[in-house]
This record gives C-alpha cells, structure tokens and sequence, in this order.
C-alpha cells in the first residue's frame, strides 16, 4: 500500500514539480499539521467501526504483531529504534490470548517432565 501510495505521491509531484521526500508530507512537501492527521485517522475509524485511538497505538500493534509472529525481543527493539529492551519488553509487546496459552502449556509440559525424572 505504502508503494503505491510513494508511486503515486512522485507522479503528482512530477505534475507540480516537486520531488517529495516525507511520506505523508502536505502539497508544498511540509510536514501535514498533526491535529489534521488526528482528525482524518479518528474518521476512518469511525467509518470503519473500529476504536478512536492515536497514531502512537500503531507502534505497540506493530510490535506485538511481530513478536505473536515469534521474532525475538532484540529483533523488534531494533525495529522500533529502542536504546533499552526493556522499553520494548515492557511497553510495547503484548503476547496475544493464543500464544499466553501456548507459554503455559510449555510450562506445563516442562513441570511433568521434571516429575517423571
């Protein structure tokens, strides 16, 4: 989606004459004032029936996408441009219901294990 979007963003810049260089830029290649961004994210939502959340939501739904995906903790936190994985440990990766029963299992599994030894 994001290519198409470049695509088309440099076939209108060809037209005008600009070559746009952000990804969501307004029509002189400035950033978009973020309370417009805010207001047109919150329609679509709405539209889409879906919960009002923030730009910010995107960044905890991408990191605990990839790790459900089961990349690793350092992995994402170097996707997400984290100093500390901590801040990625902590804050932005949430273990969807399937993969939480799926950690309690392997517990499980491990706990008999050590029983029949």
């Amino acid at each position: 989606m994001l290519r198409l979007y470049k695509a088309r963003q440099a076939e209108n810049g060809l037209t005008i004459g600009i070559s746009y260089q952000k990804v969501f830029p307004n029509s002189f290649d400035e950033y978009k004032k973020t309370n417009r961004l805010q207001y047109r994210l919150k329609e679509h939502l709405k539209k889409a029936d879906c919960p009002i959340l923030g730009f910010h939501a995107f960044r905890h739904t991408h990191a605990s996408i990839l790790l459900n995906a089961g990349l690793g903790y350092k992995d994402i936190q170097t996707r997400l441009g984290h100093s500390k994985i901590s801040m990625t440990m902590d804050i932005y990766s949430h273990l969807s219901e399937t993969n939480q029963k799926k950690t309690a299992a392997v517990f499980e599994m491990a706990l008999e294990k050590l029983k029949s030894s």
